[in-house]
């Protein structure tokens, strides 16, 4: 084959010296064919000679550059090499090509990943028995205060089917007894579970899938039977199924904010609505969620004869103020004597107390949670309803109020008169705990009063009831954060010097 150079003078001597073909055979040292083929031809030589030098340019440096950009898609974005740098990193190398050659050689590289990534992206065709884990937020009434719960997700990719438990925390004992709990509920276990590495399980994260987990997993993963997977650190689209759920329940079950008087008893509720969305249509196989979950059904394995108890056990000492400290949160311990070694069993909802051999039960009391809690500000919840006094009956809040209170609202359908009502309890949850309004209610209802002045005037009455002439205080035991509390009795020894002066 001539180079390009050869070809370029075959053309010169034919059409600027007027060659014949023999002679350029001859000078060229070539066959006649070959000297015909090039003298006589339309070849544009300029645009041959730039495809050829593009690629010669390139040659081996792309390796380079597909390399670069793969080492890229594993660091953050903000630190990956642009092309101006991938550039310079192959001028280093010897490249001697335009940077907009490279540009552009990135360019395509870059689109060809995101195609590549958006292949591997497509859903796959999931086995039944299979189930991703995952928990998220949610916000609750609970009394008097605004919680924050969570709720743990267990969907199954392949029929669309999820189970969900509202705890109060997202702690080991939590987890586990959540999952233990739909576990019983679906009557067998999953083949295979993946997971985030959430702190409960994952200790630390090993070279590529390996992680050294929990003793407390370890043995809930022997006696159930199921096969744990772990995403990749930042990758929570490894189990997208489970993620898009999270979302789905908060919005559909969630929202607007529920009320939970009693935890379990909300689960119970949690159940049937869970129950009930998998009578819809399935997005993309157009069957039954309900139907498909019978497949995943059949694939899961069968529950061990006894359910495993899920507790933590660790010793404490009470201190001299008859407590001890668990998970940051002070315990009384009653009728114990201090300094006494005390054997804790944290269960998810309570911690039972026993002596320091485990033979004797000492106390048993409810565990403690949501430190974070927030005070519902009734007062300022029912102000803005003074003005729209229809919207009242839909107000998130009013499942929260006493049934005194919300009666005592919609008990009259004058909306003039309605918002009178509003307005005077709001008065008086602004000057008042709820339950003196509570009892006001009550009162103002019983005796057919309802007008403003007299729902007042029930609340300053009730208010006195509930504030009589205080009894002798008698404290049964001072808490340690008082009772260590000591005095700057320094600070009296200045006011003689102050008065002086």
């Amino acid at each position: 084959m001539l180079t390009v150079t050869q070809i370029d003078y075959i053309k010169h001597l034919r059409e600027i010296e007027g060659a014949s073909v023999n002679e350029i055979a001859t000078r060229i040292e070539c066959s006649w064919k070959t000297a015909k083929k090039y003298a006589d031809s339309n070849i544009d030589l300029q645009m041959k000679y730039k495809q050829k030098r593009r690629r010669r340019v390139m040659e081996g440096y792309e390796e380079w550059i597909e390399a670069w950009l793969e080492e890229d898609q594993r660091m953050p974005k903000k630190q990956r090499r642009t092309a101006r740098k991938i550039y310079e990193g192959l001028v280093e190398l010897g490249y001697q090509g335009s940077d907009r050659t490279v540009r552009e050689y990135v360019r395509r590289m870059k689109q060809k990943q995101q195609e590549s990534r958006q292949e591997q992206a497509v859903r796959l065709e999931h086995i039944p028995g299979e189930a991703q884990v995952d928990f998220g937020e949610l916000q609750a009434i609970n009394g008097t205060q605004v919680k924050t719960y969570h709720e743990l997700i267990v969907s199954f990719p392949y029929s669309n089917a999820q189970f969900c438990r509202v705890l109060p925390a997202e702690n080991a004992v939590c987890l586990f007894h959540g999952l233990q709990s739909i576990f019983e509920e679906m009557g067998g276990t999953p083949t295979v579970m993946r997971f985030d590495n959430m702190s409960p399980i994952v200790t630390k994260i090993l070279v590529g899938t390996d992680r050294a987990l929990t003793e407390m997993f370890k043995t809930f993963q022997w006696h159930y039977r199921f096969q744990a997977e772990f995403c990749n650190p930042g990758k929570g689209n490894e189990k997208g199924s489970v993620e898009n759920k999270v979302g789905y329940v908060r919005r559909n079950s969630f929202t607007p904010m529920p009320v939970i008087k009693e935890l379990e008893e909300f689960n119970r509720e949690v159940i049937e609505k869970m129950r009930e969305d998998r009578n819809r249509v399935h997005y993309r196989k157009g069957a039954l969620i309900s139907e498909l979950w019978q497949d995943d059904t059949a694939r899961l394995l069968t529950l061990p004869h006894g359910p495993l108890e899920i507790v933590q056990m660790n010793t404490r000492v009470v201190n001299k103020y008859g407590e001890i400290r668990v998970d940051d949160h002070l315990y009384r311990v009653p009728n114990v004597r201090p300094r006494c070694r005390v054997l804790i069993k944290a269960y998810w909802d309570r911690l039972e107390i026993l002596d320091e051999y485990g033979e004797e039960l000492l106390h048993t009391c409810p565990k403690f949670y949501f430190q974070d809690a927030k005070n519902i500000n009734w007062a300022a919840e029912l102000e803005m309803f003074i003005q729209k006094p229809r919207a009242v009956e839909r107000a998130v809040y009013l499942k929260a109020l006493p049934d005194s209170i919300k009666e005592y609202f919609l008990s009259t359908k004058d909306l003039g008169d309605r918002k009178n009502r509003i307005k005077a309890m709001v008065d008086v949850l602004g000057r008042y705990p709820l339950e003196v309004a509570e009892r006001a209610a009550t009162s103002s209802l019983q005796y057919g009063r309802t007008d403003g002045a007299s729902l007042k005037t029930f609340a300053a009455h009730e208010a006195g009831a509930l504030n009589p002439d205080p009894l002798p205080f008698k404290e049964p035991w001072t808490p340690s954060d008082v009772a260590q509390w000591q005095p700057d009795l320094s600070v009296y020894d200045l006011l003689g010097v102050v008065s002086l002066g």
